[in-house]
This record gives structure tokens, sequence and C-alpha cells, in this order.
């Protein structure tokens, strides 16, 4: 057997893997082979709790905080937030290629560019999550660093890498345990969760200043570019999940693709609008750039280290997604390992980068995030182009054809040339149309007078591109 042959033996679909099921406490052992029919168990409804949960995240009230630190209107925030949060109806889409093909997000886009044309979007998926656990993890201890200040202890740098490893360590535990194990501690965290947010935000109704108006009203240029800036924002919650068939390949294959597009982008939906308008609604009163302290001002003094639990927990529960994902990521790209010796790898890279995070700067992670801003070039051509995909394809795809090297989603020396080609353009035109930290856009300098749409132009020159340059097999009968 070839080093090749013997790479995709460990990981794809007729390799030597036991059947053992997925079960809550029990290791998974599948990763991005194809799920069997007699595993396939649940329900669509499953996918509200694991999206809801994992949305009720810190990350959602900066935004809100962001919006009115922009310079908008309170009604123009709110607008913004309702209107550009529907993408996740494109996340919703997506999951339902999972049922019916029974494998992973980064496996199905074979289709789009092929086994090797496609490893290209593996590394950006698991690059973009390594960051994010970094961050989610780091973001955790700085709450867990304030619910010890509250209590009167001081952490000292160990203390502090203790509660890293600590954190690390349950993020780490529930991603290698697998998909049953996740969907049922997200089930049970929805609702502990859930009510405490909801407890929060009515909390911080009674201190929103209803009259708020920005110091300087913004008109022309300036209004525009503000706006464009808020819609990339929201935009790109949505849009840094890739992923959405990892958690929906364990339903049967007869599934409804309408319920699990549906509960996969309510899940999603509600909890981000209810954070956004939170950070939105608590940015009139107190400082939106350090929510964690600030907030302190409108929360009773008893309910001040359950805010801080609700973002530690919140927040795990988003890690989650990277740890379990980044995995499946590996594998997609060809690395010749189990799911579980990935998770190992992710595990240690994404504590490892916390750590950092905290001990050594909190410019290390600045930078970090400020880079991650770069990776909505990159996941705005790739849902447009996936979502086009779909809609010609309808997901019928051959699952384990997926798979097979010599198949027909090999392509031409493992490159799928409209595919690439579409997401490379896509990506392109998202730079010239952004504005980050690091890199503005020449379009977006001399047109936009400084505003972003990398989100939307990557998204529909992706897609358009696409659905263009494989008009011709389509004619010919070939998708």
């Amino acid at each position: 057997m070839s080093n090749q042959a013997s790479a995709d033996a460990a990981i794809t679909p007729n390799a030597s893997v036991p059947p053992q099921g997925d079960a809550l406490g029990r290791i998974e052992t599948r990763g991005i082979d194809v799920i069997p029919d007699s595993e396939r168990r649940g329900k669509p409804s499953d996918l509200f709790a694991v999206w809801f949960t994992g949305n009720l995240t810190f990350t959602y009230l900066l935004f809100g905080g962001i919006l009115v630190q922009l310079g908008l209107s309170l009604t123009t925030a709110v607008v913004l937030a309702v209107v550009c949060n529907l993408a996740w109806i494109m996340v919703g889409l997506m999951a339902t290629a999972g049922p019916k093909t029974g494998t992973t997000t980064m496996v199905v886009s074979r289709a789009q560019y092929g086994f090797r044309g496609n490893q290209l979007s593996c590394f950006f998926n698991l690059v973009i999550c390594l960051a994010y656990e970094g961050l989610n993890i780091a973001i955790a201890t700085f709450a867990a660093v304030s619910l010890a200040d509250f209590a009167g202890v001081t952490l000292n740098g160990w203390a502090k890498a203790a509660v890293v490893l600590a954190i690390g360590a349950v993020v780490f535990t529930l991603g290698l345990y697998g998909h049953a194990t996740i969907v049922a501690y997200q089930k049970f965290m929805a609702w502990a969760l859930g009510g405490s947010t909801i407890l929060f935000v009515a909390f911080v109704i009674p201190h929103v200043d209803w009259s708020y108006r920005p110091e300087t009203p913004l008109g022309g240029s300036a209004l525009m570019a503000a706006v464009l800036v808020g819609i990339s924002i929201v935009v790109s919650g949505p849009l840094s999940y890739p992923i959405a068939a990892d958690y929906s390949r364990y339903l049967p294959r007869s599934t409804s693709p309408k319920a699990v597009a549906l509960f996969t982008a309510l899940g999603g939906y509600l909890p981000t609008i209810l954070l956004t308008f939170a950070g939105i609604l608590a940015a009139t009163v107190v400082d939106p750039s350090d929510f964690t302290s600030s907030i302190r001002g409108v929360v009773p003094g008893w309910f001040y280290p359950i805010y801080l639990l609700i973002i530690i927990f919140g927040v795990v529960s988003n890690c989650i997604y990277s740890v379990y994902s980044s995995g499946l990521a590996m594998q997609s790209m060809g690395v010749p390992l189990k799911r579980t010796r990935t998770v190992w790898i992710d595990g240690g890279i994404g504590t490892a980068l916390a750590l950092l995070g905290v001990l050594l700067t909190s410019n290390f992670l600045e930078a970090v995030e400020n880079g991650l801003l770069w990776s909505i070039y990159w996941l705005a051509p790739f849902f447009g182009i996936y979502l086009v995909e779909l809609f010609i394809s309808r997901a019928n795809y051959d699952s384990q054809a997926l798979h097979d090297r010599s198949g027909p989603y090999w392509y031409t020396g493992g490159f799928r040339t409209a595919g690439v080609a579409a997401l490379l353009l896509g990506m392109i035109c998202a730079a010239m149309v952004s504005n980050t930290p690091y890199f503005t856009g020449p379009i977006s300098t001399y047109v936009l007078a400084d505003g972003d749409l990398s989100a939307v132009v990557g998204l529909l020159v992706g897609g358009l591109s696409y659905w263009l340059l494989t008009a011709g097999r389509r004619k010919a009968g070939v998708t």
C-alpha cells in the first residue's frame, strides 16, 4: 500500500474503525468518514441547542457596543443587527448537506475545489479555528480573574496559567468525547445560559438612555462608512461558522432539509440578536470598550459574578466548535491521523495561544483578534461558492466518492479550476473593499470613504463567479 493510501485509510469511510456509534460519555471514533445509516439518530430540533448555547457569547455584546462606538444611532444599530444577522440563514442552508452526505463541511467542499484545491480552504479553516480557540480560552480566563478579584482573591501569573489550563482541559475534553457529548452539554447549558442572559438583559433595560444620540451625528460619507463597517462586523458573526454540516451529519438521511436549516439558523440568530441588542443598549450608559468591568454599574451586586460566569461558560460553549471542527479540518487536509489525535494537537495549540496572550502581553491577543478580521476574505467567498454549489447540486453528492481520489471529485490533478479561481477572485475583491487595522483596500479608501464591504462583496463575487465559471459544465449536463 502506498503512503498516500495508508494516510487515506486512517480517516476515510472504509477504514478499520469499529462502529461503536455516537453516544454520550463515549469517545467518538468517527472523523470525516461517512456516518453509516445505522449510527444516525436524533432529530433536527437538537441543532437548535447546539447553535443557541454556543452563540450566547461575549463577542456579540461587543459587537453591539462597537455599533454604538461607530457613531450610529440606536435605530440604525438595531436595524443593522436585525437585518445583517439574517445571514444565519446561510449557515442553516450549509447544514443541510450534513444528513445527505453523512460527512463534514470541509469534505463536502471537495466538490467545489477538488481534493487538492480544497486543502487551501481546509488550512484557512484550521488556522481560524485555532485562533478562536486561543481567544476564547483567554477571554474566559480574564473573566475568571475578574471573578476572583470580586471575591477578594488576586491571581498571580502561575494561578492565571492554571486557570488557562483548566479551561483548556474542559474544552478539550468535550471536543475529544465528540458529537453526542457536545450535543448533550449544549442542551444542558442552553437553559442555564439562556435564562441567565435574559435576566442580564432585564437588568440592563431600566438603565438604558433611550434618548441617546451620538455626540457628533454622522452624515454623508462618514455615515456611509460607519454603516458599511457595521454591516461587515455583524455579518462576520454568522460567516465565521463554515462548519455547520459537522453537527448535522449524524441526523438520518431522510431528515427534512427545511427543518435542518430552520433549527440551525434560529439557534444562531436568537442569541446573537439578544446579546447584540444588549450590547447596543448597555453602550448608552456604560463604557462599551470594557464591558467586563463597566457593566457593574447597571446590574445588582449579587448578579455581577453570575454575569462573569455567563461570559466564562458562554465562550467555553463557543470554543467547543473550534476544538471539534479544527480536528476535522486537519483530517480534511489529508493529515493521516484519527480525529482523537487531531483534537489533542488542536487543543494543545489553542491552549498555548491563550497562555501567550494571558501571561505575556494583551497586545498579542489584540494582534490575533485584529488578524482574524482578515478571515472574512476567505469566509465570505467560501460561503458564496458553497451555497451556489448546493443550489446547483441540491447536495446530491456521492458520499463515498467525496473520499475517493480516483473518483469524480478529483477533477483534474486534484483541482477544480472553476472553484479555485472563484475563491481567489472573491478573496481579492473582498480585500479591495476592506478596512482593517492592518490593511485598507484601495476601493475602501477612494470609493467607500474607508467603509468596509468585504463580507458582502466576497460573498457575491465568489458565488457569482463560481456560477459563471461552471456554466459550461452545467450546459453539458455535467455538475
